[in-house]
């Protein structure tokens, strides 16, 4: 598994990279033994301009066997907030297609 971090309009620092990294670990256990996966998170900003509300942005995309994409897509406060709703996206999205992957992969094999 291969995670890629893109900041936009943010320089992230060494605990959130880390964090993100904790988190997105979390999610192989509903993922198969896939050769090649890719791993996609972009955090950021929404704006330049504004200081408070929802200005931070998270985003996790997995590239899946078959030319399918999971994303998820979270806006918050803080960053971190934003990092775990948009990994609890995404583990519901793989708890509900796990039993397919699954099937699909034995029925190649």
């Amino acid at each position: 598994m291969q995670i890629r971090v893109k900041e936009t309009e943010i320089k992230i620092n060494r605990g959130i990279y880390s964090f993100l990294e904790k988190k997105i670990k979390t999610l192989e256990k509903f993922l198969p033994d896939i050769p090649d996966l890719i791993i996609e998170a972009e955090l950021g900003l929404t704006t330049r301009h504004h200081q408070k509300g929802n200005v931070y942005r998270a985003e996790i995309q997995i590239a899946m066997p078959g030319k399918r994409m999971l994303r998820a897509v979270s806006e918050k406060e803080n960053l971190r907030s934003a990092i775990l709703e948009a990994k609890e996206q995404m583990e519901a999205q793989l708890i509900k297609r796990k039993d397919t992957f699954i099937a699909k992969r034995k029925k190649v094999a």
